[in-house]
């Protein structure tokens, strides 16, 4: 019997022993927290919460992770104020800083979080010296300079390639992250494409094999993607050539894998961002394809598809009413059978008041073809407003509230930057948004022949 409790109790230890190696053990040691602490991890459209613990006597929190390949992880209060770290194989990883600061925080006995911050800031330095390079070549003065431009350029291009290849065998996760943002100068590498539009949709993932599962739960994906999405979407062509290039590099993932959910994620925030109108498909998108593994997720994508849609074009407008210069309460509903400009601007802005003399002559020319200009103003001083609008003729509708930046109705329709334009057909439909100066010319002389 004696024996036979010897045997367990050495078992049992064994197994403690074995258990307590298969974990990682994060103690952070941090000021100024309140409550729990709190371990996420990223699926590129909600953070998702896997532990969260109280502080110790000591005041110091502990997580204890599962051992595993490295992996991205976020520690923090809450899902939008934490700290990356890697996570998987080392032993014991220690956090000290703020509650306040988390992106502050240093991350302290694990070589691995050192090495990546080495990789990311050598990989940050060559892509920022390349751009410095490629602006210089572009701004070159003599075919002489061009030449040495060129050369400059390739001095880059070979650094970041030489740091790819290097941590290929090294390291495959940061091999991984340095390719998800190696893109090459377009003078040196063109081969063949007719512009540096094509050149980027076509290569700016040349570097990454998009068959490794190494990419699945990698944040990288994300963040590429949407400045790829992003940077597509902010160079003004059109819908069918950007949802062209868009699922051409997100089909080459592995259908359903974590990691083209990442790269969905990334296109639809970036995409989102630019406030370009493809992103809603690309929300649906993500709905379908990841809805049973990420319902959180999901339901923060159908909120904001539901606020978004209320501001896309052939929607209903939304309806406000506010105060005009002589006290009365004007509705945007009271104009219904004309078409609407809603004009965004304030006596301060420049911009608004250098636009104003050619929304004036517009108005002149199509005041009396069913079209009505209803300005909201973002002023505080009713004074300031007022003398405005006499300086500078404008001889329509105007609404405000007088609280600058806080105007209801600017943030209703989320304006972040004035002049802003929503031009509302007589069905009261939004037909357009964003129109100045020629645009909007254009469109009126479309509409209103």
């Amino acid at each position: 019997m004696k024996n036979t409790f010897v045997l367990i109790l050495a078992l049992t230890t064994l197994l403690n022993g074995a258990m307590a190696q298969d974990v990682v053990k994060v103690r952070c040691e941090l000021a100024e927290c309140q409550g729990a602490l709190a371990v996420f991890t990223f699926d590129g459209i909600s953070m998702k919460e896997i532990q969260r613990v109280m502080a110790g006597p000591d005041k110091a929190y502990e997580f204890k992770i599962p051992k595993s390949g490295p992996k991205f992880y976020y520690i923090g209060p809450f899902g939008n104020n934490n700290r990356p770290v890697i996570l998987g194989s080392e032993a014991g990883v220690l956090l000290k800083g703020s509650c306040g600061a988390m992106a502050q925080t240093l991350v302290l006995n694990s070589k691995l979080n050192s090495d990546y911050e080495v990789v990311k800031k050598t990989m940050n330095a060559y892509g920022s010296q390349a751009n410095q390079a490629l602006q210089n070549w572009a701004s070159a003065p003599s075919e002489a300079a061009k030449t040495s431009g060129l050369e400059e350029l390739k001095k880059w291009d070979k650094k970041k390639t030489s740091l790819l290849d290097s941590l290929k065998k090294a390291s495959p996760l940061f091999a991984r992250v340095v390719a998800m943002n190696t893109y090459l100068s377009y003078p040196n590498n063109s081969q063949g494409y007719p512009g540096e539009l094509e050149y980027f949709a076509n290569e700016f993932f040349k570097f990454v094999d998009f068959n490794d599962t190494g990419f699945d739960g990698l944040p990288w994906v994300f963040e590429s993607f949407r400045a790829y999405g992003g940077t597509l979407a902010g160079v003004g062509i059109p819908e069918n050539e950007l949802k062209m290039f868009l699922d051409h590099m997100l089909d080459k993932f592995p259908k359903g894998k974590s990691a083209q959910g990442l790269a969905l994620a990334g296109i639809i925030n970036g995409l989102q961002q630019r406030k370009n109108p493809l992103a809603p498909q690309y929300m649906e998108r993500y709905i379908k394809d990841f809805g049973t593994v990420s319902p959180e997720s999901v339901a923060t994508l159908k909120s904001e598809m539901e606020s978004m849609r209320k501001l896309m074009v052939g929607s209903v407008a939304p309806d406000f009413g506010q105060a005009t210069p002589d006290g009365k309460d004007l509705k945007l509903s009271d104009l219904r059978g004309k078409y609407v400009l809603i004009d965004f601007w304030a006596s301060w802005c420049g911009p608004c008041r250098r636009e104003n003399p050619n929304v004036v002559r517009m108005y002149d020319q199509y005041k009396d073809k069913g079209f009505q200009i209803l300005s909201v103003s973002l002023d505080n001083a009713r004074d300031n407003w007022l003398k405005a609008i006499e300086a500078d003729k404008l001889s329509w509708l105007h609404v405000s509230d007088l609280k600058g930046w806080s105007n209801q109705v600017a943030q209703m329709y989320e304006v972040t930057g004035i002049p802003q334009t929503y031009l509302i057909g007589p069905d009261g439909k939004i037909v357009a948004k964003g129109l100045r100066g020629p645009t909007l010319e254009a469109k009126l002389s479309e509409l209103l022949k």
